[in-house]
């Protein structure tokens, strides 16, 4: 069988327009030379048959994070259907950290159960085959995210930005174990710089794939780390125990949850990013007016410090580097953003000072920070470095071409 034929089922879950890296990997794979790629939204009932009756024709299935990222609900019809493949299976997982939202053993069983040939990573690959360890018959992969070329360019020259550092980002839940995002942002809002800058940092709203690259042209900068948490771990074991007590605390109070994969959260999925964003506060006060609780709005509550103290100060830390570089990353590198970013691995990709101007945890450094920021030479230099090293390495193209070398 040559390469070139390379029949695919891209298997995805289109319920949000959000995160973008959905769409560029799907991209990627519909768009690769190498591959004659169908996709298939599973959230689209009626494609449940039409997969059934194809799943022999196909040289290579491939679930992409989104149809685990959040719920099993969607992928769980076509369990038995990827039973019955004749191709190879590789399945991406998405949000590899340990949720109350969805568990990592739940993922890691439904891998087990279709036996999956691959498993895509996008931690580092000492932590991914550490995390996967149970799934046997699979191989682990490192498949990190790249920069897709033609939805994040540098449009906009450096010196016409007139955002100095931009940043967006949901507030990491305490039940992670890992402050470090939460804090950086906390710090850059109300630091006092000199001179000072014009800064556009939010945690209460994101853009779509568009309007991301559209903001991160309108920035010099951004702020990052790396994503996930120190604390990972295979069995859940202390994201159960957080979530125990925070039901147990809305049950003291007579307060009702509407738990993930309920009705009223299901229908929540489908209601346009958009509108969301209208109607979530009244919506969130109205549920309050009648003591009704949405999950996620216990887990944003819950106070870092004190769960720290309680639930992750005496137990170890996973006993690998679990955390990971993000789409984020390459979307910056993309569109020429100099990234100020905490030190860290980056899955050995980036490397600090060269790529990144690296941040230490404290922020202790932040004076020599901001002089290589604001020098307009240092930071032409390492944005254009970066956009050449991403460029010939780390596309979402050179992530297909692996996968394509899988087989």
């Amino acid at each position: 069988m040559r390469k070139s034929s390379l029949h695919t089922l891209v298997l995805y879950a289109r319920y949000t327009d959000k995160l973008s890296y959905y769409d560029d990997w799907q991209y990627a794979f519909e768009t690769h030379p190498d591959l004659c790629a169908r996709s298939v939204n599973i959230c689209d009932g009626k494609n449940l048959r039409s997969v059934k009756r194809s799943i022999g024709d196909y040289d290579l299935i491939v679930l992409l994070h989104s149809v685990n990222a959040d719920t099993l609900v969607f992928i769980e019809p076509y369990r038995s259907i990827l039973k019955d493949r004749k191709g190879k299976l590789l399945s991406f997982v998405g949000n590899e950290v340990n949720l109350p939202r969805i568990s990592m053993k739940s993922k890691i069983d439904f891998i087990k159960d279709v036996s999956a040939d691959f498993i895509g990573t996008q931690l580092p690959l000492e932590a991914g085959r550490w995390l996967y360890v149970e799934c046997r018959g699979s191989s682990v992969v490192a498949l990190p995210h790249a920069l897709n070329p033609k939805a994040f360019g540098p449009i906009i020259p450096n010196g016409e930005r007139t955002i100095d550092i931009g940043a967006r980002s949901h507030q990491y839940w305490s039940c992670l174990g890992d402050n470090e995002r939460n804090d950086l942002y906390g710090f850059f809002a109300k630091y006092p710089f000199i001179p000072s800058l014009k800064m556009d940092i939010d945690t209460k709203s994101r853009f779509d794939r568009s309007g991301w690259s559209v903001f991160l042209n309108q920035c010099r900068g951004t702020i990052s780390n790396e994503a996930g948490s120190y604390y990972l771990e295979r069995d859940d074991a202390t994201v159960r125990k957080i979530q125990a007590f925070a039901e147990s605390q809305q049950k003291e109070k007579g307060s009702k949850i509407v738990k993930p994969d309920s009705l009223p959260e299901r229908l929540w999925r489908f209601v346009p990013s958009q509108l969301k964003e209208v109607v979530k506060a009244p919506l969130s006060r109205f549920l309050k007016s009648l003591n009704v609780s949405y999950y996620s709005d216990i887990y944003e509550q819950l106070d870092f410090n004190e769960t720290f103290e309680r639930f992750f100060k005496d137990i170890p830390r996973c006993p690998v580097y679990s955390k990971a570089i993000s789409s984020r990353h390459f979307d910056a590198i993309g569109t020429k953003t100099c990234q100020i970013m905490l030190e860290g691995r980056y899955n050995e990709i980036l490397k600090a000072d060269e790529h990144f101007i690296a941040l230490k945890h404290d922020f202790s450094n932040i004076t020599e920070v901001m002089i290589r920021f604001l020098d307009s030479t240092c930071h032409q230099v390492m944005v254009d470095r970066a956009y050449e090293y991403i460029m010939d390495q780390h596309t979402y193209r050179h992530r297909v071409d692996a996968v394509r070398d899988l087989m």
